[in-house]
């Protein structure tokens, strides 16, 4: 089972009509020792599985217990491999008792994370370098809060730029490299813990990078050295496609779209589609055409990164008799 989890299992059909029948539960298999400040391993049992004489179900509620095999962090003790439950019938007409045991495992549940997709089995967040902190809400899935704590481990080497305030993980502004040109990846653990136990967690991956470069020209990354092409003189009325734009880091690229068109700075209604961008190149262009006037059309496009990062360019087509 996942913590958290409730399930009835149903006793076999022979022992739904039998009224001489007594059904008892045992936990006496389990070890001797004390789980939490209160409880020991067979009142946590006790309290979890429990049987109804009435409709003949066994219950198991995994919320009352911890994962199995999981050390706590403040008491130091091991939840054992499985948690034990012996079901006995009694009959009352002199039939022999009978008994059925259970073994139960109990995995960590998963926890969810507002703010970032979950498609991925570790899901990654991307955040730019611009001294802003970053907060990721972790959403518990269902799981009750109560007597639980947020705490938040960090795989590799922890520099301090990342913790847990209230239910959210927040990056803190000037984390990652510290002079802002490289990517910094930093691997999170938010865990749930319940009495020291880790009862839910889920990883997730934050990426702090540089802004990625999107403008209309050429960029050497060798020398950082950017050449703007942003800016083209035509001959009115002729068809035209331009370059594509440059984007950078090209593995983030994604589709791109038309946003705006502007003429002498003024919003362009484009009622004749003359004007369209190619959603995979970003290239510009425009229809052959006899009825835009004269003057200086901003076309403005607007990308989605695969980091889901929204950037936007734009290109001045100056158009002259």
């Amino acid at each position: 089972m996942t913590y958290g989890q409730k399930i009835q299992l149903d006793l076999p059909a022979e022992y739904q009509n039998l009224p001489n029948v007594t059904l008892a539960l045992s936990f006496k298999d389990n070890a001797k020792v004390k789980v939490n400040a209160s409880d020991s391993l067979t009142t946590l049992v006790a309290r979890a599985v429990t049987v109804d004489q009435a409709t003949r179900k066994v219950s198991i509620d995994a919320s009352q217990l911890y994962p199995t095999t999981t050390t706590s962090s403040t008491s130091g003790v091991r939840t054992p491999r499985n948690y034990l439950a012996t079901l006995t019938a009694t009959s009352s007409t002199g039939f022999k008792q009978v008994h059925s045991r259970l073994k139960i495992k109990v995995l960590p549940a998963q926890l969810n994370l507002a703010d970032v997709p979950s498609t991925d089995v570790i899901p990654y967040a991307y955040g730019i370098y611009d001294n802003k902190p970053l907060a990721y809400t972790v959403d518990y899935a269902g799981l009750n809060a109560a007597n639980t704590e947020l705490v938040l481990e960090v795989n590799g080497r922890p520099d301090g730029k990342v913790s847990i305030a209230g239910q959210q993980v927040v990056v803190a502004a000037g984390a990652g490299d510290p002079d802002q040109k490289h990517e910094w990846t930093y691997d999170l653990l938010p865990t749930l813990t319940k009495d020291g136990y880790r009862v839910a967690y889920r990883q997730f991956r934050v990426v702090l990078m540089p802004k990625p470069k999107f403008f209309f020209g050429t960029y050497y990354s060798d020398y950082n050295l950017t050449i703007l092409e942003n800016r083209v003189v035509l001959q009115l009325g002729k068809a035209y496609t331009s370059k594509a734009p440059t984007f950078y880091p090209t593995k983030y690229q994604g589709s791109y779209t038309l946003k705006a068109v502007e003429r002498n700075g003024t919003p362009f209604t484009d009622t004749a589609k003359l004007f369209s961008v190619d959603a995979t190149t970003g290239k510009v262009s425009v229809l052959a055409n006899t009825g835009l006037p004269a003057g200086e059309y901003k076309v403005t496009l607007q990308t989605q990164a695969t980091t889901g990062l929204v950037l936007e360019t734009a290109l001045t087509l100056v158009m002259e008799l």
